[in-house]
């Protein structure tokens, strides 16, 4: 039988296997969040929060550069402790972002769990304010939406308990509890719970400790939560601080008879094709005589099939939300001001989809409360790393984009006449916007003297260079090469 040919590709007949000495890797590009940490004095304001956590081996890895490791892994797409492996082996990664190798798994485990509750309070405090410091005030005040989640566990962690969980009933969860800043999409305070925990369970402290955080001539405007707020004590504590707010209340058979059955039909105002509003002064019995405002809107399901809020069997053919609030605007404003809420849901998938904060889980509730706050800290400075770098066109892109499109940049090391060359492979079409990041970060930089760049065009290195043993040398920032100088 004669031997069958082996099929050849049409465009690379031959294919010729080698391996290099030289030094690889696909996440050049996050040599832009490096040179932004450093534009902010990340690694300063780390350093005398991180004393406590200092180890006397003579092999140990700085605590500053083990939570900055955590970082850069979360940033690049980390959703294991074990996936920090894939960036220990990277040869190039850690001389690219200044640190002496990444930390194993064991490590970051070890490292979370060295954190009590006291120490993680302090050390994200310090972090939050810093990473909110630079963010401009809004004259309004900021749209402050209050929310919880659920990160299912798989385990007998400390805290995973079982509670409300709408996706998996009856699987053990924490709930975690978080304010966002609607318009400048920040994270203003996050913490952990445990499963069993109501979302109003300890929202009144929660808001206190979030106020804090607030950087100096910032303020609130207004406070958005969904029915899960709608308790007394809490709608007590906002009237204490004069906060105005927009909360869902939940439609009790106490509130749809003192509220929507005693609205007449002539109040109803219509604002659209099947949406009404009305506004409606009670007091409920718990709120012992004081009077609150409460605004419906109704949308009748002939006009609108899909239309969200809950059906009431005394009222077929509509669709019910109730809001009870303190601002004095028209209902109808109201319900819009109260619908731009929704977006902080996607803000909630950024911190389980993109950062994968609900994937990892240690042992110890405190380790992963301190793994959980300092995920969060990370999203700021995500956050204003795109402000700073990238486009106003990014400002709606999810960070899965900025880690697929700026991050996953591949590069080599060269090392040529006592100096190391570092080769972005950045393709033509794309050179000038990767140049003109590189301008924004590193101009201003006390180390951007420490190593020159031509990032003017893309040329070859001989044979003989490509053939020469890995240098060792220190891992500076990149600084803008004049015209006509050497590489």
């Amino acid at each position: 039988m004669r031997p069958r040919q082996a099929l050849t590709s049409p465009l690379y007949p031959k294919i010729r296997f080698t391996f290099t000495d030289h030094p690889i890797t696909v996440w050049a590009g996050a040599i832009l969040l490096r040179l932004y940490f450093e534009l902010i004095g990340l690694r300063a304001t780390l350093t005398p929060w991180l004393v406590p956590f200092t180890k006397t081996s003579n092999n140990q890895i700085p605590a500053v550069d083990v939570l900055l490791a955590w970082w850069y892994g979360l940033a690049l797409g980390a959703e294991r402790f074990e996936h920090m492996t894939r960036y220990r082996r990277d040869p190039l990664l850690p001389r690219l972002l200044g640190l002496p190798r990444f930390p194993s798994p064991d490590t970051l485990r070890r490292f979370f769990q060295s954190f009590t509750y006291r120490r993680t309070t302090e050390v994200t405090e310090a972090l939050m304010r810093m990473s909110l410091g630079a963010m401009r005030p809004i004259v309004l005040g900021h749209m402050l939406d209050l929310d919880s989640t659920v990160f299912c566990r798989y385990g007998e962690q400390a805290g995973s308990l079982k509670g409300h969980n709408p996706i998996k009933h009856g699987r053990p969860s924490h709930h975690p509890l978080v304010a966002w800043l609607s318009e400048r999409r920040r994270l203003l305070w996050a913490t952990l719970r445990a499963g069993h925990a109501g979302t109003a369970n300890g929202a009144r402290e929660f808001l206190a400790q979030a106020l804090t955080m607030l950087p100096p001539g910032h303020q609130i405007g207004l406070v958005r939560a969904d029915s899960g707020f709608f308790v007394t004590a809490f709608l007590a504590g906002l009237d204490a601080r004069e906060l105005p707010y927009i909360i869902v209340a939940r439609l009790t058979p106490l509130v749809r008879k003192l509220v929507i059955h005693r609205i007449p039909e002539a109040d109803w105002r219509s604002v659209a094709r099947g949406v009404a509003v009305a506004d409606k002064m009670v007091s409920l019995p718990a709120w012992h005589g004081q009077v609150r405002r409460f605004v419906c809107l109704r949308q009748t399901l002939t006009e609108r099939p899909d239309a969200s809020g809950r059906r009431l069997i005394e009222c077929p053919g509509y669709t019910y939300r109730v809001l009870v609030t303190s601002v004095p605007f028209a209902a109808e404003l109201v319900t819009r001001m109260y619908a731009g809420r929704a977006d902080s849901e996607n803000r909630i998938k950024e911190l389980k989809e993109d950062l994968s904060l609900d994937t990892f889980c240690l042992q110890s509730f405190d380790a992963t409360d301190a793994a959980f706050r300092t995920g969060c800290v990370l999203y700021n400075l995500l956050m204003g790393f795109r402000e700073t770098v990238l486009p106003v066109c990014w400002f709606e892109r999810r960070l899965r984009a900025i880690r697929d499109l700026v991050f996953l940049v591949g590069a080599d090391l060269i090392p040529q006449a006592r100096r190391l060359r570092v080769r972005f492979a950045v393709p033509p079409e794309e050179r000038a916007e990767f140049l003109e990041r590189l301008r924004t970060l590193s101009e201003g930089l006390p180390i951007a003297a420490q190593l020159d760049w031509d990032l003017s065009e893309a040329d070859d290195v001989d044979h003989a260079s490509t053939r020469a043993p890995n240098a060792t040398g220190p891992t500076v920032s990149p600084m803008l090469q004049r015209t006509g100088a050497s590489p």
